[in-house]
């Protein structure tokens, strides 16, 4: 299997190095570049449980996954109401708000939230005036 990360090659490189008998972090910054505080905790971790999966964050899980979330990018013109109605639609299980909508588009998509600006469109009579 290979690492589809820089942070899981940073963690097996150490690792490797661990199992060839070299246990001082200051050896391992050397050879390897690394950030000390990245070897200090990795070499930490291997010391405490010999393991160097990475460990589980605390806080609430995400309400919308990845694949939920893909769904959201579809239509940009969509309405947040619209957009919230189709997925508790979709999702029986599911009960999301407009404002979880709101903050996964700004935070999570990177999206612009604002309204579309007012213009008037020009009759006729300004067309024939401008030329």
């Amino acid at each position: 299997m290979t690492p589809n990360s820089v942070f899981k090659i940073r963690r097996l490189t150490i690792k490797e190095l661990w199992a060839k008998n070299i246990w001082k972090p200051s050896e391992i910054i050397e050879i390897t570049g690394y950030l000390s505080s990245t070897v200090y905790d990795i070499v930490d971790q291997l010391k405490k449980t010999e393991n160097i999966e990475h460990l589980p964050c605390s806080g609430h899980p995400l309400v919308l996954t990845s694949n939920k979330r893909r769904l959201l990018q579809v239509n940009n013109a969509a309405t947040l109401a619209l957009m919230t109605t189709k997925l508790n639609n979709m999702y029986s299980n599911l009960n999301v708000s407009t404002q979880t909508i709101q903050r996964i588009l700004k935070n999570k998509l990177n999206y612009i939230i604002c309204k579309p600006q007012a213009f008037f469109l020009l009759k006729s009579n300004h067309i024939e005036a401008r030329l």
